[in-house]
């Protein structure tokens, strides 16, 4: 009984955060559509925006699905013998499933890792830890520069720099003191760079939705916002950041971009949720049903082939 109550209680809290999730972001389309005026100017710049950028804002979500494959890949490739094609596969399943109430794409794919690479649980929950530490202190990093671009570029290339030296020297504390150092430094410097190449796909992202809703922002706005945002992703409660990004989004706009309005803000983040849905399904289902079958053929067993290189 003891096990059992706190499986429920974990189940209980997704459930809660999935209905969280979805009431943010019907109270977000509610905000936008309450302006008439950003909503009808938002509408006419998406029918009228240019065909690249339509087709760039619904491609690039597959670019940050091949750069967090690849960061998981870093750090789990020493732990089992784990092809890429079956991290990237497990990614892209995990972000479709991790949409539905209670988040089955995490938990699938720990199971995963454990009955066909023999990857422990404990060190599969070591990697996503790591790497969600690495994106908070790449988000907070590129958030608090975009936030002192906005005194000045002088202000922002010092607060860059300081804290690339804090995050360097952070960072290696932590490597010091990991438990059984599982990890290579080799492995984490270049994880934290994909973390760093992760951000700057969300800035390219958010920079042309803005445009595509027709309220343009700088580049240094546009990494601002992506920090905030993947900072949202972190937040525990709701799935893939459901509602809490566009929220997100909404209050960077209303606090630090003054030709824009929240609502405009929440036009540029509900754009960005709407385009990313087609790679979300499209490759989620093709990762489901490539990591079913690889399940089966492999039936289980650790003894897999090497990844060719």
């Amino acid at each position: 009984m003891m096990k059992i109550q706190p499986a429920r209680s974990r189940a209980l809290r997704r459930l809660v955060g999935f209905v969280v999730g979805v009431a943010l972001i019907a109270a977000a389309i509610q905000a936008l559509a309450s302006n008439r005026d950003d909503l009808d100017r938002a509408m006419d710049s998406v029918r009228n925006a240019p065909l690249w950028m339509l087709a760039a804002v619904v491609v690039l979500p597959m670019g940050n699905a091949l750069i967090v494959s690849w960061s998981f890949w870093l750090l789990m490739r020493r732990l089992g013998r784990v092809p890429f094609a079956d991290m990237f596969h497990l990614i892209c399943s995990s972000w479709l499933l991790n949409y539905f109430p209670l988040r089955p794409g995490l938990v699938g794919r720990l199971v995963y890792h454990k009955l066909v690479h023999g990857v422990s649980l404990k060190a599969s929950v070591a990697v996503s830890v790591a790497l969600a530490l690495m994106t908070g202190l790449a988000a907070g990093h590129m958030f608090a520069m975009g936030v002192a671009f906005e005194w000045g570029v002088l202000a922002g290339l010092g607060i860059f720099a300081a804290m690339t030296l804090a995050i360097y020297f952070f960072a290696g504390l932590v490597v010091e003191h990991t438990p059984a150092r599982i990890f290579a430094k080799k492995d984490l410097r270049y994880a934290m760079l994909c973390r760093y190449a992760d951000h700057a796909v969300w800035t390219l992202r958010f920079w042309i939705s803005f445009a595509v809703v027709g309220a343009p922002i700088d580049l240094h706005t546009a990494i601002l916002v992506a920090g905030a945002v993947q900072i949202a992703y972190l937040f525990p409660l709701t799935g893939a950041g459901m509602g809490v990004v566009e929220w997100a989004v909404g209050a960077v706009a209303a606090f630090a971009i003054s030709s824009v309005s929240p609502e405009m803000g929440i036009a540029a983040a509900l754009v960005c949720r709407v385009a990313e849905l087609p790679a979300t399904v499209i490759s989620g289902l093709i990762g489901s049903a490539y990591i079913a079958k690889r399940r089966v053929k492999v039936g289980g067993s650790p003894d897999l082939e090497s990844p060719g290189g």
